[in-house]
């Protein structure tokens, strides 16, 4: 375990150090930035995803996905509106899996009955109800996580929860990385949040666990 977590400290220090040296330009007054491109790094391509930008390439990579994709998420939020973005990534995971693409979840339960825990278990039953295996983690230690691995080969990391506010209002920073590498580590230590196989096929299972 310490090793995974060494290893994807040290690729977003490379990256942290990279966007240092190479600089973004500043925003002047009543002008938008020019998105920065793609970054290559030891193995790989990284691209910063600022604010709205994180929820248009998640779409995005979730409909290129081919075999499987992997999530951790500390609070999605669906409430069943067209116009709403969670809802939006919730309808393009559901097509994956029509096209054959397994999807395994983890989202967060904590030990009392708030909103979040709240929230995820009703989008939990929404992705169950699209063949897609969810596991709602031990009450007792928190996953903030908010991770997305994609065919082993492409990983989104970084601030965004599945929200509305996190996809379209607030400030938020991921990154999305295409390195096969960084990838299996992360899909490494996604399997460890929750151990318990026996009950991965059990839809209504809170222990279901990943394969």
């Amino acid at each position: 375990m310490a090793d995974l977590v060494y290893g994807m400290a040290r690729w977003m220090a490379l990256w942290a150090a990279l966007l240092i040296f190479l600089g973004q330009p500043e925003r002047a007054a009543g002008q938008e930035t020019t998105a920065p491109g793609p970054v290559e790094v030891a193995g790989g391509e990284a691209l910063l995803l600022a604010d709205g930008d994180y929820f248009e390439a998640l779409i995005a990579g979730i409909d290129e996905a081919r075999r499987e994709i992997l999530l951790s998420a500390f609070y999605f939020r669906t409430r069943g509106s067209t116009d709403y973005r969670p809802d939006a990534v919730l309808r393009h995971l559901d097509e994956a899996v029509r096209r054959g693409v397994r999807v395994d979840a983890v989202l967060e339960r904590g030990p009392e009955a708030d909103s979040v825990s709240a929230d995820n278990a009703g989008t939990a039953e929404k992705l169950r109800t699209s063949g897609i295996r969810v596991c709602l983690d031990t009450p007792d230690r928190t996953t903030h996580a908010k991770v997305v691995v994609i065919d082993g080969r492409i990983l989104f990391v970084g601030s965004h929860n599945l929200t509305q506010s996190a996809l379209k209002f607030n400030r938020e920073l991921s990154v999305r990385i295409v390195s096969p590498a960084l990838a299996d580590q992360a899909r490494r230590y996604l399997r460890t949040l929750c151990p318990d196989k026996s009950a991965a096929d059990q839809p209504s299972s809170p222990a279901a666990g990943l394969p």
